[in-house]
Formats: C-alpha cells, structure tokens, sequence
C-alpha cells in the first residue's frame, strides 16, 4: 500500500513538473491539469489491479 502511495505521488510530482516547465503553462493551469492526469492514472491502476484479481480466477 505504501509502495502504491509513494509512486503515485512521483508520478503527481513528475507530471506537475512537466506540464509547469515543457508546456509552459500558468501553476494553476498545470496543477489542474496534473490532476486530471493523475486520476486517470489511479483510474487505470484500480481497473488494472481488478482485471488481474478477475484472471487469476479463472486460470
């Protein structure tokens, strides 16, 4: 769970860090963007983590 946590907020950070300095938007504007970007990336993990519960069922 700790694992999870922390590379979650590495990835916030990473992509806070590039949206605010190679896009070259407004802090507000990158920080909603990296918002954005990193709910979809849980998103995508809670979907990944029930597909592999679900495979493991069946094998």
């Amino acid at each position: 769970m700790f694992k999870l946590i922390l590379s979650v907020g590495i990835f916030f950070i990473a992509i806070l860090l590039s949206c605010y300095y190679f896009v070259g938007v407004s802090f507000i504007k990158s920080l909603q963007m990296t918002f954005i970007i990193t709910m979809l990336h849980i998103l995508f993990l809670y979907i990944d983590n029930k597909l592999q519960k679900n495979k493991s069922i069946y094998i």
